[in-house]
């Protein structure tokens, strides 16, 4: 018998692939334990990040190329007297003067502009890890795009993840 032979309306089969089992029913579980909304406890706000948190380390002026690549670090160009009392008493996290940082290809850009801007101010350059104070940082996106590079604002108070 030929595939011609069999005809839908006389009780022969029109395809010949199999039915499908039909798909299991899930059982939906219920959540055993609903956490309680009353046991939030809102992250704790800081003022300041330690010495020991975030450590402040002086950097040499010795000459940074435009073409060096980004490290780990990020560097932040102060006043001698400033800079000195930030490595003793740590970082203020404060919205209101917030603390500009930045990547190291920025650095050349930052030194000619503070040279042009208060040539008898002595400047010191501090570096801290990236990753100690990352929690605590927003883009700067006006300063970023003035010397060319990502540069951070040290300001927020709750830290991120």
């Amino acid at each position: 018998m030929s595939r011609s032979d069999k005809f839908a309306l006389l009780g022969g089969e029109l395809h010949s692939r199999p039915e499908r089992a039909p798909r299991p029913v899930r059982q939906e579980k219920a959540p055993l334990h609903q956490p309680d909304l009353f046991d939030y406890v809102p992250p704790v706000r800081k003022t300041h990040l330690l010495p020991e948190e975030a450590p402040l380390l002086t950097v040499t002026n010795r000459a940074f190329g435009e073409t060096e690549r980004d490290d780990g670090w990020l560097y932040l160009l102060l006043p001698v007297e400033l800079g000195w009392a930030l490595i003793e008493a740590g970082l203020p996290l404060d919205p209101r003067s917030p603390i500009s940082l930045s990547e190291r290809s920025a650095l050349p850009p930052l030194f000619s502009s503070l040279s042009e801007e208060h040539p008898e101010t002595e400047p010191l350059l501090l570096r801290v890890r990236k990753a100690h104070v990352a929690p605590f940082l927003e883009s700067d996106p006006d300063m970023s795009a003035r010397l060319g590079a990502s540069c951070y604002l040290l300001s927020r108070q709750t830290p991120i993840g």
